[in-house]
């Protein structure tokens, strides 16, 4: 945000009085006093994009808003007290390339680069973490070659860092029976020649950090990489195994989902990664804190769901760390989950939508407002006032908490006629919400105004407004469609919810407005699915649309795909997006009250994706006599997949041990005749399972 007149200092009525900036100091309502203060910002500016997001991203069915106006109080701000832990954007380089969904910009450029820095900068974010494909993948590694000179050019104010990720690995293990050693001890060698040397690159303890995603799910002999390697990295981990393992220098902390319930934050598995870098202190850990999670837009996706909640999880997850670290046992580093994995919804590149809407109201010269949603995502108000409506004048910011302000002592032009805004600044990283405004000329109370609504069909609502004296009335339905009187109907387009506002006027100017929230919810009948039909065949990603009669106390909704909960959200209307595995299968919709019952439901059967190829499952076994004598590696990594990527291997063998992912590294207990199978499962669920004999000696 702009600097302004008062520096907005978020401070208590009593210290405004201190600062000489109140009047009326011993009323509970804050006051103005003095002329008002030249403009210093505009509307668009308070409400318009100012993130690094593209102006053209629509926002998405997935939980990704479309990109407004962000707080840019320092992130660190939600950390414990005294935090000096430093802050990483995990980037993602990859959209423009056609494999990725389109989210207005390409990665690759040094304008979008050089936004994303000063956007992460402007956030009080110390770096940012770039996930990394290789040198192979020249797109992803221009865009760190571009990310290394942007970090530079910020002399010493911002850093990166590189993370190795095990798509960077595929080509190599389907070449070598998932052995990718001398690969990375490759890729690891061109880090450091160079990124490493760079002046901004990510140190800890003087030693340059590589992250890890997931190399482990192939074989690499560390005690020779080890030696191989140069530069000295610590080598950082995903999850709990890089705290334990002998060859990694610590872990780092992810998003992680190990049931079906989207409410669920799973803050338990936070806690479980700080408490094994606890008992392994030796270790390096670096946190993460993320807003949710929902993968039904990604190709690779299978339904995982956290569910945002209006800014509690995002919050939550900060809070979390605060159970094991404070100021005298501080923790090093934490990276957001992500900056901008549109894909993962996970991005708060575009900031987090906290539901808030404010409603101002005028009595006599004390203006007031409601707050409609969760207050304690919100960190201030500011209050403005505008002579045209366009260009604003800050009057004062007051806490969370503080709802009123006093503008009797403003000096203010007789006879004219002034826009006042009240803005609800959110905690770092939240969108700021702005409110309707109100016409306030002083002297001239405005006519009280009173919205009723009422839905006459699934999408059709009436508004009138009730507003006495009023001379003029405009009801604005939220969607873009505004009536110029006090009664209007108007059908929406989509199933979602939209804030509906009336605002009357009398002969002066002065004005009144009235808000409600409504949902596109059906008017009788249960649970009513709109999308996808009964019988339908159905392809990824599969638009589920359905509403509740609100008039059943519902409190969520939640889709099933044979039983198993596919996503959730708040509220009697769902407009969202599934995946839904090749084959027959029945979706189902259900209502549920405040306690998480079951009110209502409705079902049908589709089938999807009849066009699937399926997939080849391969395996190769491999001895490993360097080992032992009884050691095999099995690699699936050359299964074929003709017409996508698999998202799942497995691997057992016949001695009963079983493995999940590409490769399976066993030591046999005696020689002997045994069997390995590996079962592959592909992007759109089909699956393939083939079986070897080998002997061990």
């Amino acid at each position: 945000m702009k600097s302004r007149i008062f520096n907005h200092f978020v401070v208590g009525a009593g210290a405004l009085c201190l600062l000489g900036l109140l009047t009326a100091c011993g009323s509970s309502t804050p006051s103005v006093s003095g002329a008002i203060p030249s403009a210093s910002t505009t509307l668009q500016a308070e409400t318009g994009n100012n993130t690094s997001a593209a102006n053209s991203f629509p926002g998405q069915k997935n939980g990704d808003a479309a990109p407004s106006n962000v707080s840019k109080l320092p992130i660190t701000k939600l950390l414990y007290s005294g935090s000096t832990t430093k802050v990483y954007g995990h980037l993602l380089g990859w959209f423009g390339k056609p494999n990725h969904i389109n989210v207005g910009y390409q990665s690759n450029t040094a304008a979008q680069v050089h936004a994303q820095v000063q956007d992460m900068m402007s956030r009080g974010m110390a770096g940012a973490v770039l996930d990394w494909y290789g040198p192979s993948d020249s797109f992803i590694d221009g865009v760190g070659m571009l990310l290394k000179k942007e970090a530079e050019a910020q002399s010493g104010k911002f850093g990166f860092a590189i993370t190795e990720d095990k798509g960077a690995l595929g080509a190599a293990a389907a070449a070598n029976g998932c052995d990718v050693t001398n690969q990375i001890i490759s890729d690891l060698s061109y880090i450091a020649a160079n990124y490493e040397s760079s002046p901004a690159y990510m140190k800890i303890n003087g030693r340059p950090v590589v992250f890890l995603f997931d190399v482990d799910q192939f074989y690499i002999d560390w005690n020779r990489a080890g030696v191989s390697i140069p530069g000295n990295p610590l080598l950082i981990a995903r999850g709990n195994s890089g705290l334990t393992s002998a060859s990694d220098d610590g872990g780092f902390s992810w998003v992680r989902i190990s049931n079906d319930a989207p409410f669920n934050p799973e803050l338990n598995l936070q806690d479980s990664f700080f408490q094994t870098a606890q008992s392994n202190s030796q270790k390096v850990a670096v946190g993460a804190v993320f807003k949710g999670f929902n993968d039904t837009l990604a190709s690779w996706g299978t339904n995982r769901v956290i569910d945002q909640d209006c800014g509690q999880t995002w919050l939550q997850s900060f809070s979390e760390i605060g159970k094991f670290y404070n100021s005298g046992n501080p923790l090093p580093a934490l990276q957001t989950v992500t900056w901008n994995d549109y894909e993962e919804g996970t991005a708060i590149e575009d900031g987090i939508d906290n539901c808030v809407f404010l409603v101002p109201s005028q009595s006599g010269s004390t203006i007031s407002w409601t707050v409609n949603g969760q207050e304690n995502t919100i960190d201030h108000y500011s209050v403005f006032i505008s002579s045209d409506g366009k260009n604003l004048s800050s009057l004062i910011d007051v806490p969370s908490g503080t709802h009123s302000v006093d503008l009797s002592k403003l000096q203010v032009s007789s006879g004219k006629t002034y826009s006042v805004f009240i803005q609800a600044v959110g905690l770092p990283t939240i969108q700021n919400k702005m409110s309707p405004a109100i016409a306030y000329h002083p002297g001239d109370q405005p006519p009280d105004v009173s919205l009723k609504v009422s839905q006459t069909g699934t999408m059709t609502f009436n508004a009138s407004a009730s507003a006495g004296s009023a001379s003029k009335v405009v009801i604005d339905f939220g969607d873009g469609t505004v009536a110029n009187n006090s009664n209007a109907s108007h059908t929406y387009k989509s199933v979602g919810s939209y804030l509906i506002t009336a605002t009357a006027f009398d002969s002066a100017g002065a004005s009144s407005v009235d808000v409600q929230r409504v949902s596109t919810a059906a008017t009788s009948g249960g649970v009513n699915i709109a999308s996808p039909s009964g019988g339908s065949t159905v392809n990824w990603p599969t638009p589920v649309v359905a509403t509740a009669n609100s008039g059943g106390n519902v409190s969520a909704m939640q889709v099933l795909i044979d039983g198993n909960v596919a996503y959730a959200t708040h509220g009697d209307t769902i407009n969202t997006t599934v995946k839904v595995f090749t084959g027959k299968h029945q979706v189902q919709v259900e209502a549920l009250d405040s306690s998480g019952n079951a009110i209502g439901s409705a079902s049908l059967n589709v089938t999807a994706e009849p066009g699937d190829v399926a997939p080849t499952a391969k395996i190769v076994l491999t001895a490993m006599p360097q080992i032992s004598s009884k050691t095999f590696l099995a690699c699936t990594a050359t299964s074929v997949d003709p017409d996508g990527f698999f998202i799942g291997h497995s691997i057992s063998f016949s001695d009963g041990s079983k493995f999940s992912g590409p490769s399976a590294l066993q030591t046999f207990h005696s020689a002997g005749t045994y069997q390995a199978t590996a079962t592959v499962e592909d992007n759109f669920g089909a699956t393939d399972s083939t079986t070897v004999s080998f002997t061990v000696p």
